[in-house]
C-alpha cells in the first residue's frame, strides 16, 4: 500500500502542476469556508513572496459585510510575544534581567523570592490561573485593577515547585505587564505602541477591542450557522492585560513577523532566548517545535469569538497567519494543508462536508477488501469503539475516514474519497479510492 500512496503522490503532484500554490491555497481556504469550517483571514508568506492573503467569510453578518485584508480580530495570547519582547527589551537597556526574582518587584508576596522573570516567561512558576471560571464569568469584560489581580491570587497555593514543570497560566504574562509598567514608569500600552508597533509599522494594531470604533473590526460570534447568530462578549483589555488584549490585522502581523527577521526591535541574542525551548517547547511567549522537518515558532490565542494560529517557519522565511472570528471553529486539518504547500508536499487535504451516521449505518462497510488488480493490497475497515469509522491499508496504521453522503467518505490526512459500490441487490461490494484522476478499485471479500 506504501507503494500505491507514493504513486498517488506522483500522480496528483503531476496533475496540479498547473496550479500554482497560491490558487492551491486559495482552493483549500475556500473548501473551509464553504463546508463552515473557517471565517475569517488568511496570510501565507514565503521568502518575501505573499503567496495567500485574502478574508472568507463575514466580518458581520447582520450588516452583510465580507471580510478582507483590513479586517480587525482580537488575537489572545498572541498577545504574549508582545509582552517577552518587551522584557527583553528592558533587559538589553539594563533596566532589569530575567533572572531577577520577583521579590524585586514585589517583596510583599509570600512566594516572590521562588519566582524569577524567567519562571514567568517559560510558564514554570506554578503560579495559580487568576482567570478562572469566576474571573471569566464575573469579570472578564469589566475594568480590573492591578489590586484586583493581587486580591485573586495572593492567598492561593502555588500549583508547583517554581521551575519543576510547565504550567500555562495567563497569571505569568499579566504578572510581566505589570513589571514592564512598574519598571518603565509607563503604561504597558505605550511601551508596546513605543517599542514594537511603532517601529513595525503597526498602525491598525491596539489594546481597547470593545471600544474600537473602527468599521473595520470584527464581530465575534458563537456559532455562524445558526439562524440567528449571537454575538459573545467582548474582554475589558484591562481584565485580559499582557496577556491577551492586542487586536491586530494579518496585515500587521506580517510587518510583526518580517520586523524579527531585521533586529529591528531587540538584538538577535535576546531573539536566540526568545527562541530557546525550554520545558514542553515553551520559549519566551512563543512554542518552538519541528513540522516537516522545518524548525517553527508559534503561538495560537484565543478570545469569546475570535481565535489566530501565527506560525513562523525561520529558515524560509515563511508564515502563516489564521485569524477567525467564530467560536464554534478550530484550525482543523486544513492548517496543515496550507503547511503542506508551503513546503510542496502534494498530499493534502481539501475540506468536504460532513456528516454524522449512526453505529448501525457505519456497520454496514466494515470488512476486508482486496485491490482489484493487485489483491495482495488489503484493506480492513473496522468501527472504532469511539463510533468513528477506521480503514487500515496493508502494513499502515489505521486512519479514520469521514461520512461525506450517502456512501460517499474521505480522508482528512491527504485528498482521497472512497465511493461505495453497491450490486443489484444494494449490498456493498467494494469501494472505489479516489485522487484526483486515479481511481483504484477495491472489491469486498468479507
Amino acid at each position: 500500500m506504501k507503494k500505491m500512496l507514493l504513486l498517488i503522490s506522483l500522480l496528483y503532484s503531476i496533475a496540479i502542476t498547473a496550479q500554482t500554490d497560491s490558487e492551491r491555497m486559495d482552493e483549500v481556504m475556500q473548501a473551509a469556508q464553504n463546508t463552515g469550517l473557517f471565517n475569517g483571514v488568511v496570510l501565507v508568506a514565503r521568502h518575501d513572496s505573499i503567496l495567500l492573503f485574502k478574508g472568507y467569510g463575514w466580518r458581520n453578518i447582520e450588516h452583510k459585510i465580507l471580510h478582507d485584508t483590513n479586517s480587525v480580530f482580537q488575537i489572545g495570547s498572541v498577545t504574549k510575544q508582545f509582552t517577552a519582547t518587551i522584557i527583553l527589551w528592558l533587559q538589553e537597556h539594563h533596566r532589569l534581567n530575567i533572572q531577577d526574582k520577583l521579590s524585586k518587584y514585589y517583596p510583599q508576596y509570600l512566594y516572590a523570592d521562588k519566582i524569577t522573570l524567567h519562571n514567568l516567561l517559560t510558564h514554570t512558576s506554578g503560579l495559580p490561573e487568576y482567570t478562572d471560571q469566576y474571573f471569566l464569568v464575573h469579570q472578564a469584560d469589566k475594568a480590573f485593577t492591578q489590586q484586583d489581580f493581587w486580591n485573586i491570587i495572593k492567598d492561593k497555593p502555588l500549583d508547583f515547585e517554581p521551575d519543576s514543570e510547565f504550567g500555562y497560566r495567563n497569571t505569568n504574562y499579566t504578572l510581566l505587564g505589570y513589571i514592564i509598567e512598574k519598571v518603565s514608569g509607563k503604561t504597558y500600552e505605550q511601551m508596546v505602541r513605543q517599542i514594537i508597533f511603532n517601529k513595525a509599522g503597526m498602525t491598525h494594531s491596539g489594546f481597547d477591542f470593545a471600544h474600537l470604533a473602527s468599521p473595520a473590526r470584527s464581530t465575534g460570534y458563537e456559532d455562524l450557522s445558526l439562524n440567528t447568530p449571537k454575538h459573545t462578549r467582548i474582554g475589558d483589555s484591562s481584565a485580559t492585560f499582557a496577556a491577551g488584549a492586542i487586536y491586530t490585522t494579518a496585515g500587521d502581523l506580517y510587518r510583526w513577523h518580517k520586523a524579527l527577521y531585521g533586529n529591528t526591535i531587540i538584538s538577535q541574542a535576546s531573539l536566540e532566548q526568545a527562541f530557546t525551548p525550554y520545558k514542553a517547547n515553551y520559549g519566551y511567549g512563543w512554542t518552538i517545535d519541528y513540522a516537516a522537518g522545518k524548525r517553527f515558532q508559534a503561538h495560537n490565542g484565543y478570545n469569546w469569538g475570535f481565535q489566530t494560529l501565527f506560525k513562523r517557519y525561520p529558515s524560509e522565511g515563511a508564515c502563516m497567519i489564521i485569524l477567525q472570528n467564530e467560536d464554534k471553529l478550530t484550525f482543523d486539518n486544513y492548517a496543515l494543508s496550507i503547511e503542506r504547500i508551503l513546503f510542496h508536499d502534494p498530499n493534502y487535504y481539501i475540506p468536504r462536508n460532513t456528516i454524522t451516521l449512526s453505529y448501525d449505518s457505519l456497520q454496514k462497510f466494515t470488512g476486508s477488501y482486496e485491490l482489484t488488480d493487485n489483491p495482495a493490497f488489503k484493506a480492513e475497515i473496522i468501527v472504532s469503539s469511539q463510533g468513528h469509522l477506521l480503514l487500515t491499508w496493508s502494513n499502515m496504521k489505521p486512519e479514520e475516514i469521514f461520512a461525506e453522503k450517502k456512501d460517499f467518505f474521505h480522508f482528512r490526512s491527504y485528498n482521497m474519497q472512497l465511493i461505495f459500490i453497491r450490486n443489484e441487490k444494494g449490498q456493498l461490494s467494494g469501494f472505489s479510492a479516489v485522487n484526483g484522476k486515479q481511481v483504484f478499485k477495491y472489491k469486498k471479500i468479507i
